[in-house]
């Protein structure tokens, strides 16, 4: 139980803060033990849990259905589209990816890179029809662990014009479609023990608490510097394939 826990704790920090969840989760996983996508997925639920209680106000607008409620409902479905696409193409890679940490270090430095970027970028439009296409695109590049969901989507919206914090805003809401497309594609996964339902509950308290601390990050403009700590996990991870230390 003490692992899923650890595995719970890495999950709540990692999923808000762009530095790759399911990096993390693979990362430490493969040094507890073969990574279990179930595992991981209801993890993930627990943050979307989270986002829902943070992004109220927003999905509440989305409900009723104005104009404006309109126009983002379209942008979420553009955003959505490519990592549907990506997420049926690819489980396969995505899965084998999981235990591969050349792979992961590779995949950690390309985030720390796009972070690092958002440096030179201070947009200050809204969402639109433009980069909710990137940030889409983007986000089907977070479906490979390594690849952080919230800095590719965040950065994606920067990089397009978008102001950070709407950006921000949207990278959450647009994690809503993505847990509950990968819950159906692992349902049939399912099992239930007291360490998953604890893991779980871990999880969806510490996602609340990451979520407004990266939400502080932002307004402070200080996003970028999470790219040298992604850089590092980057390097680490290269140490541990090379030699052979796993």
């Amino acid at each position: 139980m003490i692992n899923e826990i650890f595995l719970a704790i890495i999950q709540a920090a990692t999923e808000f803060l762009p530095v790759s969840s399911s990096g993390h989760l693979a990362f430490f996983g493969n040094l507890i033990s073969e990574p279990n996508l179930f595992f991981i997925t209801i993890l993930h639920f627990a943050s979307l849990l989270a986002v829902l209680i943070f992004t109220r106000k927003e999905l509440c607008e989305l409900v009723i259905f104005k104009k404006d409620s309109r126009k983002m409902w379209i942008y979420l479905i553009i955003a959505t589209i490519p990592a549907v696409i990506v997420g049926l193409l690819f489980k396969t890679a995505v899965q084998t990816a999981l235990s591969n940490y050349l792979f992961l270090g590779a995949a950690f430095i390309f985030t720390g890179l796009i972070l690092l970027l958002t440096k030179f970028f201070k947009g200050k439009g809204k969402i639109n029809l433009k980069s909710s296409l990137l940030i889409g695109l983007f986000q089907a590049l977070a479906l490979f662990p390594g690849v952080s969901r919230s800095g590719m989507t965040i950065s994606a919206g920067m990089f397009s014009g978008v102001e950070r914090k709407k950006a921000t805003k949207f990278s959450f809401l647009l994690l809503i479609p993505l847990v509950l497309g990968a819950m159906v594609l692992e349902i049939g996964k399912f099992y239930f023990s007291w360490s998953l339902l604890i893991s779980f509950l871990v999880c969806f308290v510490l996602s609340l608490f990451f979520l407004n601390l990266l939400y502080t990050i932002i307004s402070k403009g200080y996003f970028w510097g999470f790219g040298i700590y992604c850089f590092l996990m980057g390097i680490l991870s290269w140490i541990i394939y090379f030699f052979g230390i796993i």
